[in-house]
């Protein structure tokens, strides 16, 4: 027999083990050709094979039946472990495919983290797939965009996707609008502004432009119509450096009207209709590299805000 190395072990194929183990498993050649369904001379063929591969008996032919040898008693656990192993492999495979299993990697502005419509889309996928693992990395939108391009995530909660990044899919989780937040203090001492123009004098905390340029260009348009340019006294990074910055009476600031159930009670939220104009907030992605994990997402997003009512744009 060819002994264990080499070019032995490159003829064993899956039928080998699982004749093998049919043999085995019955106690003789012909109760194992019934077993897995061909006749007994072929069968007895594929044994002689495996041994040959193998390189030592596995099998004592006896008068009636067969008996294992010692290293049959061993290969029979490694043949059955090792089927099992497979079986076990392909079932994880078609559970990724299908999106049941692996992880799924999301960006999510920081302030939309603890919405409602955000954690219930959250809620909803957990339900649906259980085993898969996500993974929530708080991000600017911009960062988002790099992230997604760079598989680093596979999608993400932003604003702005039509402006900064056209190329993704998106499905609309909610609309938002600009107030103006104000220190509770100062807004206890002076007249509530009504219009844009009211705070003109004020200093602002604003938000890193190179990090938000969309966010940047609406407002400062919005502020050049009425006549001024703000005075930036402050720059925060994100929103809650923002409004903690407004609380510390740095100055005022333009933030989204959903923080109003998380502002803290020294800022106060002070609608303005100049910049009242609403922007999507979206759950973005790459349709192109799209996941299963990511589809099951969008299966489960689509479930919770109404699948006809959002598509994916």
């Amino acid at each position: 027999m060819e002994p264990l190395c080499g070019n032995g072990m490159r003829n064993i194929e899956l039928r080998h083990l699982r004749y093998f183990i049919a043999v085995a498993q019955a106690g003789s050649v012909v109760a194992g050709a019934r077993a897995v369904g061909i006749v007994q001379p072929a069968l007895s063929r594929q044994i002689i094979e495996l041994e040959s591969a193998i390189g030592t008996p596995l099998l004592e032919r006896k008068a009636r039946g067969v008996q294992l040898t010692v290293a049959g008693e061993s290969f029979l656990r490694d043949a059955t472990q090792l089927l099992a192993n497979l079986q076990a492999s392909r079932d994880r495979a078609l559970r990724c495919a299908a999106g049941q299993l692996g992880e799924l990697r999301l960006g999510v502005l920081p302030n939309y983290l603890s919405s409602a419509v955000v954690t219930n889309v959250l809620g909803a996928f957990r339900r649906a797939c259980p085993e898969v693992k996500v993974l929530v990395d708080p991000m600017l939108s911009t960062e988002q965009i790099d992230a997604i391009r760079q598989r680093q995530v596979d999608g993400g909660v932003m604003a702005w996707r039509r402006q900064e990044a056209p190329h993704l899919s998106g499905i609309v989780l909610l609309s938002d609008r600009f107030v103006l937040a104000l220190p509770s203090s100062r807004a206890l001492r002076h007249k509530r502004p009504k219009r844009l123009a009211d705070v003109a004098d004020l200093p602002f905390v604003w938000f890193d432009p190179a990090r938000s340029s969309s966010q940047h260009r609406f407002l400062m348009t919005q502020c050049e119509r009425v006549g001024f340019t703000p005075r930036v006294a402050q720059v925060g990074s994100d929103i809650p450096t923002v409004l903690g910055l407004v609380s510390a009476g740095m100055g005022c600031a333009f933030v989204p009207e959903s923080l109003a159930n998380f502002c803290p009670p020294t800022v106060r939220l002070v609608p303005l209709p100049e910049v009242a104009e609403r922007f999507d907030v979206e759950f973005a992605f790459d349709e192109n590299v799209a996941t299963p994990a990511v589809r099951q997402f969008v299966q489960a997003l689509q479930q919770v805000i109404g699948g006809e009512d959002r598509a994916i744009q």
